[in-house]
């Protein structure tokens, strides 16, 4: 599990958006400063979220996140503050959230966990807090 400090007990996401489908983050770019929002598969994690970036992490999102660790975190009608932390490539937290994200995503017959375990990335954005 990821170490991070400045969770906030009462800021968890609620069960019930484990059914959405898709998130929005927006993060601040590393190179403009202005804000950048991305659509993105979830899935529920302790304390907050997991995201995945299945080209290696070279994603603007994932570069931005990796430069700025705080983003807004946007499921349903709710926003959330968060921290961002990165699963090690032999993290088994990693390992099992990608096989949470084939279960949730892939399409019946399709199978992208040999690729994504060898270059996919994940991040564990843990809530500060809610903004409502």
């Amino acid at each position: 599990m990821s170490e991070l400090t400045g969770a906030v007990e009462d800021a968890r996401l609620p069960e019930d958006l484990a059914t959405e489908r898709y998130c929005l983050l927006t993060t601040e770019g590393r190179v403009t400063s202005r804000r950048h929002t991305a659509e993105l598969w979830f899935v529920p994690a302790e304390g907050g979220v997991y995201l995945m970036s299945g080209s290696g992490g070279l994603t603007q999102w994932f570069l931005n996140l990796q430069a700025e660790e705080r983003a807004v975190l946007r499921i349903g009608g709710d926003s959330w503050l968060t921290r961002a932390a990165f699963l090690a490539q032999q993290d088994p937290s990693r390992l099992a959230a990608l096989s949470r994200f084939h279960d949730e995503y892939d399409p019946p017959g399709k199978d992208r966990r040999e690729p994504w375990f060898r270059d996919a990335t994940v991040a564990h954005l843990v809530v500060i807090r809610h903004l409502g």
